[in-house]
């Protein structure tokens, strides 16, 4: 199967539309699209598996395949790489940051809440709830929280302390920026 005109473009495009080889770019010379691992020793026509290249330059290769791949297609190789590692560091961080957070709102939920209310297991976040938590926690600590908690609680009159809470942590936070 032949390369099409779409993936060609793509090559020359992503390759800045210059030889791999030696550098040469049109007009000075004709550009086409070499194998890097050659269609007789089971290269395939996958972007990944090709390369702009001179005419001189893929008639000098021939069928041969590379030992060494050309600087700029070893440097974009080590640059996918670095990208892919980093790009894992960050995932892992950002589970890491997920399984705090999780870990804050059991905090909050099940101890600090039973605490509160002397009453344990009688007083649960709802699924709602524990959504509002979560986003709460973008903005303030669990610390915070669990102040705005104790003030909360010491309002036995109120008939949704949880809603209470919410109000003194954007209160605090609007007199912090107003200041």
């Amino acid at each position: 199967m032949s390369i099409s005109k779409k993936t060609r473009f793509e090559v020359f495009k992503r390759d800045g539309f210059e030889c791999q080889y030696c550098g040469n770019c049109p007009p000075g010379v004709v550009l086409e699209v070499d194998h890097i691992t050659p269609k007789k020793l089971k290269g395939s026509n996958d972007v990944d598996n090709l390369i702009t290249s001179c005419f001189d330059c893929n008639r000098g290769k021939g069928a041969r395949d590379l030992k060494i791949a050309p600087p700029k297609t070893d440097k974009r190789l080590k640059d996918i790489k670095e990208k892919e590692d980093q790009l894992k560091a960050l995932y892992r961080y950002q589970d890491k940051i997920k399984k705090r957070i999780e870990n804050d709102i059991d905090y909050l939920d099940s101890k600090w809440w039973d605490e509160l209310s002397g009453e344990e297991g009688k007083y649960c976040f709802t699924a709602h709830a524990r959504r509002q938590i979560k986003n709460l926690l973008r903005t303030f600590s669990r610390y915070e929280i669990e102040e705005a908690m104790e003030i909360a609680w010491t309002k036995p009159h109120l008939k949704d302390r949880f809603a209470y809470m919410c109000g003194i942590l954007w209160t605090t936070k609007r007199n912090k920026e107003e200041k």
